[in-house]
């Protein structure tokens, strides 16, 4: 029997994910060998801020979540950690993706891969340390605080996917047009920083003034992820209605649409830019 061969898409495609596969493996495993401590410090960084800010700034609001928010006594950090782990998960995500095409130019202008899918060797090496974040997380609230159930761990994860197909978007397009416009890549990071301190993570969204809870709800572009995870974890009423999580999931959709348009009538122009 005589088997039809591949086509140069199927080839393309299956070339692509064997580099996704091995960028990810890269990024996790080979960059640490030699160190001592190997592949943990994906995440060592990563659990010394979080656990900076657990000290520091639980320190200053363990007495004041409880009230600002109306409901029972919360730890403060139990209404921080989760946040912050998504917001690494989605900060990260979003500058490396967008620093992917540059960083592996030699690759796309060798071989015949995908444009849109070959970054996607970021997230998957981003679920590693943020699996390992969650797991630890869940144990120390449930030894130290009340136990954690299983519903909580989902919408965790549930929020952590959506977040990474927008980060992975966003930082997708962003970072081609920064191939263009360099400035672009340079403003990421402190963009993202301003953005930070704009969402209710190392403090109460009630702590927010009245007339901007309207903005919080529906003008934040990530916020409607964050809140129902923070709600969750605390027991404590979410900051804005689930409705919320529709403008960056459009957020998301329309930068999956400008990805899609600019891999279809763009790849050359970013390709001799590179």
């Amino acid at each position: 029997m005589v088997h039809p061969l591949p086509s140069a898409a199927d080839s393309a495609r299956r070339q692509t994910w064997r580099f996704v596969v091995l960028l990810a493996r890269q990024r996790l495993i080979e960059a640490y060998r030699g160190a001592g401590l190997g592949a943990w410090w994906s995440i060592l960084p990563q659990l010394a801020q979080i656990g900076t800010l657990a000290l520091i700034l639980g320190a200053v609001m363990q007495h004041r979540l409880g009230a600002a928010a109306g409901g029972p006594p919360v730890p403060y950090v139990v209404y921080m950690l989760p946040g912050v782990l998504l917001w690494q998960l989605f900060h990260d995500t979003l500058l490396h993706v967008a620093d992917a095409l540059p960083a592996q130019r030699l690759i796309l202008k060798k071989n015949a891969v995908d444009l849109a899918v070959l970054p996607l060797y970021v997230p998957l090496a981003q679920m590693a340390p943020f699996a390992v974040g969650l797991a630890l997380l869940w144990l120390l609230v449930s030894v130290l605080w009340q136990p954690i159930g299983v519903h909580v761990i989902g919408v965790t994860v549930l929020a952590a996917a959506a977040l990474l197909a927008l980060a992975y978007c966003i930082g997708w397009v962003w970072g081609s047009l920064a191939v263009i416009v360099p400035d672009i890549r340079h403003a990421l990071a402190p963009l993202l920083q301003v953005g930070f301190w704009l969402t209710p993570i190392v403090y109460p969204a009630s702590l927010i003034p009245a007339p901007l809870h309207g903005v919080l709800a529906w003008g934040h572009p990530w916020y409607g992820l964050i809140a129902p995870v923070q709600a969750a974890w605390t027991g404590l009423p979410a900051s804005v209605p689930p409705s919320a999580a529709l403008l960056p999931l459009l957020l998301g959709a329309i930068h999956a649409l400008v990805l899609r348009r600019i891999v279809r009538h763009g790849r050359k122009l970013l390709l001799d830019a590179l």
